[in-house]
């Protein structure tokens, strides 16, 4: 009878790391990039909190890392340009104060 020990590390795998490793469960980007949105509910929104937060998938939370990093800096010329607007709207009624 053969122990532990005795199995080559080749045939020592479960299926967890065969999943993990051939990201069998993982959702693609766009449903991830839709889960983010909050466009996905049910039980594929609860399949895929469940993958980022309970099995912490390392290749998918990097991917919604990612994806949150892109919002961002796509957010950021919005707010740049609505504070200019508002300075040069406050400058022009500052100004027309004073006349």
């Amino acid at each position: 009878m053969s122990t532990p020990d005795d199995i080559d590390p080749k045939l020592a795998f479960t299926v967890a790391t065969v999943w993990r490793e051939e990201r069998i469960t993982c959702p693609h980007q766009d449903l991830l990039q839709s889960f983010l949105a909050g466009g996905i509910d049910g039980g594929a929104a609860d399949f895929i909190a469940f993958h980022l937060r309970e099995s912490q998938c390392p290749y998918c939370n990097s991917v919604v890392e990612d994806l949150k990093a892109r919002d961002d800096q796509a957010r950021r010329p919005q707010l740049t340009d609505l504070r200019d607007k508002l300075l040069r709207s406050t400058a022009t009624a500052l100004r027309g104060k004073r006349a």
